[in-house]
């Protein structure tokens, strides 16, 4: 199946094969009133760079609008907000009680004639959830801070999620934009420990999306549907596969990390995950940062985050599919050259380049680490019988 992700008011348009090879989303964004909208800018320019498929902001404070009319201005690949993100943070910034039913909708139109090409809605979580908050057994109960924002303004209003009774009119302007949306999921869990003994309400919200995914898909919208979360890389197999099953195929999107006790290395944690996840059928991976749980991820952190995610996603898929053409390539040039191989043939030529400068490689077969002792250039040597 192929989908076109891209507002109608952009030029630019990505053709995404679900059955293909899968995306890479970067995140940027803004999260307090000090952080600097030219820096942001330039993670999303260097994110497009080095290959991230789309550009997600998460900014959390007025300035949205601002950011990602920049982003927009300067980049050429899609561009995703959470809605309620820019709800929540009006209402922080402006002290308002709450935000209603016409707030959401609008917001919503707003990116939408802004060129705002992926939405992620967080629809599956509903006010009969709140109760689960004082007895759920779980370590971590949630760790989804665009569900809790949605949870938080139900307490406020004490009416149903404005996302879920609304999402007729969201899909309208969806489809009118040509707007992708993505189901965010509340309850991913938060915890190895919650993934094994405690995942009734992710799969609880996972049957809610799939009521969802069938209303867009009978208005012919794009949508994908968000999840994973911490788990162990044994349970992502099934827990992918379930989850699309049940979600009618959608493209799954996973933002994941397969330990918790990776803390300031989670791009590593989230690329052994990711790449398990691709292998099982994952479309899209969430790059995740080394400072992920811990800060606001600086621009060589989303730079590695992109690279970490991109590798994954290709280990992921070789393993799913069994096509080893690039590797096969790779290893040829590697015969031929030495080590070093060929820029082109790698996942990412740009780092590719700039490590050759490191390593002050030259045009001899042999490498800086194994010098006259490469062991491809003494396998040149005996075949000739030097």
């Amino acid at each position: 199946m192929k989908m076109i992700i891209g507002n109608i008011k952009r030029n630019n348009k990505l053709i995404f094969d679900t059955n293909g090879h899968p995306l890479v989303l970067a995140s940027i964004g803004a999260s307090q009133t000090e952080d600097s909208i030219e820096e942001e800018v330039r993670k999303a320019v260097m994110a497009e760079k080095y290959g991230a498929d789309i550009i997600i902001d998460h900014t959390l404070t007025p300035n949205h609008y601002v950011l990602q009319k920049r982003v927009l201005e300067s980049t050429n690949i899609p561009v995703s907000s959470i809605a309620v993100y820019d709800l929540a943070s009006m209402k922080l910034f402006n002290n308002k009680k709450a935000f209603n039913k016409d707030d959401v909708i609008n917001g919503i139109k707003s990116k939408a004639e802004l060129g705002i090409d992926l939405m992620t809605i967080h629809a599956g979580v509903l006010y009969e959830d709140i109760n689960y908050f004082k007895n759920n057994g779980r370590i971590i109960s949630c760790t989804s801070r665009g569900g809790t924002m949605v949870i938080k303004n139900m307490m406020e209003t004490h009416e149903e999620n404005y996302y879920w009774t609304c999402f007729d009119e969201i899909l309208d302007i969806a489809k009118q934009y040509n707007i992708t949306i993505s189901l965010g999921t509340t309850f991913r869990p938060a915890n190895i420990s919650d993934a094994v003994n405690m995942n009734e309400m992710y799969w609880k919200e996972v049957e809610r999306n799939a009521v969802l995914v069938k209303k867009a898909q009978g208005k012919g919208v794009n949508i994908m549907v968000e999840g994973i979360g911490h788990c162990p890389i044994d349970m992502i197999p099934d827990v992918v596969k379930k989850t699309k099953k049940i979600c009618h195929d959608a493209p799954y999107r996973v933002l994941t990390v397969a330990t918790d006790c990776a803390l300031g290395f989670d791009h590593v944690s989230s690329a052994i995950a990711a790449s398990a996840a691709v292998m099982a059928g994952a479309n899209c991976i969430t790059a995740v940062t080394r400072s992920e749980h811990l800060g606001l991820p600086r621009f060589e952190d989303v730079k590695e985050a992109i690279t970490s995610a991109r590798i994954a996603a290709h280990c992921g898929y070789i393993a799913r599919t069994h096509d080893y053409s690039k590797d096969i390539a790779m290893a040829k040039e590697r015969n031929e050259v030495g080590c070093k191989g060929a820029i082109d043939k790698s996942i990412i030529p740009e780092i590719t380049k700039e490590e050759l400068k490191k390593c002050k490689i030259d045009d001899e077969k042999k490498c800086t680490m194994c010098g006259s002792f490469c062991a491809l250039k003494s396998s040149d040597e005996i075949q000739k019988g030097v």
